[in-house]
Formats: C-alpha cells, sequence, structure tokens
C-alpha cells in the first residue's frame, strides 16, 4: 500500500524544517560570536550563505527571464536585509543572546503586515491589533529581565530590515524563487561587503560554528521557498516563524554557559512568536 503525500503536507514539512535550521543558525551565531567580532563574523556568514544559493542558482540563471525594475526590487531587499538586517540582528545575538535577538525579528511579520496595508492597500483585520499586542507584551517581558535595551532596539531594527526586505520581494519575485533569491543575495552581499571594508572588518573567519551558520542559514532559507511554492503563504509562514521557540529551547539546552534563559524568556519568546502567528494567519 502506497501512501501519497500532498503538497500542502511537503509544504508543511519544509517550513518547520526552515524553522529548525534557523533555529540552529541562532545557537551556532551565539558559539561563534565568542570568539569572533560581529562585523567579520557577519560577513563570514554571509559569505557562506552567498556561496550556497551561487551553487544552487547558477544551473538555473540561464532559464530565467530578467526584468530590470523586478531586478531593482530584488537589489533593495537584499541590501536592507543582508546588509542591514543581518548586521543589527547579529550586534544583538552577540548583545543579549540569540533567544532574545531572533524573538524580536519575528516582528517582521508584524511591519510585513503595517507596509501592506499602507504601500499594496491590503486591509487590516482583528488579528493583526492582536498579533500587535502580544508582540508589544513579548517584548516588555524581555526588557524585565534586565538585558540591554539597545540590543533589545536592535533586534527590532533588524526586523523591521526583514519586514522592509519582504515587501520588496514580494513585488520582485521572478519566476523561480531560488533565483530571485539569489539575485538579492548577489546585491545584499556586495553592499556588506563594502559596509565590512569601509568598517576594517573584511575578513573571513575562519570559525566553524560561523561557517556552519552560514549553511543552516542556506539550507533554512531554501526550505522556505520550497514550502512557499508548495503551500498556502497563510500556512507556511506561521510555521516558519517558530524559529525564536526553537532557538530558546536549543539555547536552554546546549548553551546554557552563554546564555542565561529563564522561565521569563520563554513567555517572551512565545508571545512574539504567537503573536507574529496571529497576524500571518
Amino acid at each position: 500500500m502506497s501512501i501519497v503525500v500532498s503538497w500542502d503536507m511537503n509544504g508543511v514539512v519544509f517550513a518547520v524544517l526552515s524553522s529548525i535550521f534557523w533555529g540552529f543558525n541562532g545557537i551556532l551565531l551565539r558559539k561563534g560570536f565568542e570568539s569572533s567580532n560581529v562585523i567579520s563574523g557577519t560577513f563570514t556568514v554571509v559569505s557562506v550563505t552567498y556561496t550556497l544559493l551561487f551553487l544552487l542558482a547558477l544551473p538555473k540563471i540561464s532559464y530565467v527571464v530578467f526584468d530590470p525594475l523586478k531586478i531593482s526590487m530584488l537589489a533593495v531587499a537584499g541590501v536592507v536585509s543582508y546588509a542591514v538586517g543581518r548586521m543589527f540582528t547579529y550586534s544583538s545575538v552577540a548583545s543579549i543572546g540569540s533567544s532574545r535577538a531572533f524573538s524580536g525579528t519575528s516582528t517582521r511579520i508584524l511591519f510585513s503586515a503595517i507596509l501592506g496595508v499602507v504601500f499594496l492597500g491590503e486591509e487590516i483585520e482583528l488579528r493583526v491589533a492582536l498579533g500587535t499586542a502580544l508582540i508589544v507584551l513579548g517584548l516588555y517581558t524581555f526588557s524585565t529581565e534586565g538585558i540591554s535595551l539597545r540590543g533589545l532596539i536592535f533586534s527590532v531594527v533588524g526586523g523591521l530590515s526583514y519586514g522592509i526586505a519582504a515587501l520588496f520581494i514580494k513585488m520582485g519575485m521572478l519566476g523561480d524563487p531560488v533565483i530571485s533569491t539569489f539575485i538579492a543575495a548577489s546585491f545584499g552581499f556586495a553592499a556588506l561587503f563594502a559596509l565590512t571594508y569601509a568598517m576594517k572588518g573584511i575578513r573571513f573567519e575562519r570559525n566553524l560554528y560561523l561557517i556552519i551558520s552560514g549553511i543552516s542559514l542556506a539550507i533554512g532559507n531554501l526550505c522556505y521557498y520550497i514550502a512557499l511554492s508548495t503551500a498556502p503563504i497563510v500556512i507556511v509562514v506561521p510555521l516558519s516563524n517558530l524559529y525564536p521557540l526553537v532557538t530558546t529551547f536549543l539555547s536552554f539546552l546546549l548553551i546554557k554557559r552563554l546564555e542565561m534563559v529563564r522561565l521569563r524568556t520563554f513567555i517572551g519568546s512565545a508571545l512574539t512568536v504567537f503573536g507574529s502567528i496571529a497576524i500571518a494567519s
């Protein structure tokens, strides 16, 4: 007796996988930054991710019809996401820990919803208001832990960057999501290269944790786009946004020495995640 798996089920599996790989990315970053600075560490992670995306996109690139306007949209998305978003997020990881930083970046869905209302004419609904309240409560819970307020703000700025990038990716998506991701990453990597060069931090770290983190990020991104191509966005986005809970749980299990994860940390993470899920559903 054969078992037939629906496309939606494949989408669910890949969406969950993206959360798991992004979650591992968080704790690997925390370990990597123990012996590396944020600037060169960010450059290392993005370099590895970009290299893998290049290898995946290379066989397909000749089959895609390129639209200059869409390319420009993807370029903006790449710069905002890889250069600005990663730098703020990874600075936050080094400051307040991966569990709190990644929970802060889950505000990307809130910002995407707000930007969709402002620029795409989408309607705001009760679920957005409810989700916003939960996210704000979750961030407030983190602020009562005595952590760096600056680090928490940096994580939210990272979330804002990813929210802006999502808007431009939505408008600039080409026929193949892998090619679209690669094009955005190309412009983002170029911008990050220039930024790290200006900050005298352009150095590839021979740090195993950061290298594996870059691989984990690339695989997570790939799983996310596969999920989007096989299942409705209302299924994929909430499941993929479970990564802060994965990071918090793994931090509690694997890096207790580096990151103090308390009950309050789990509560704050759960509130921000469920708030973002409420908005995306």
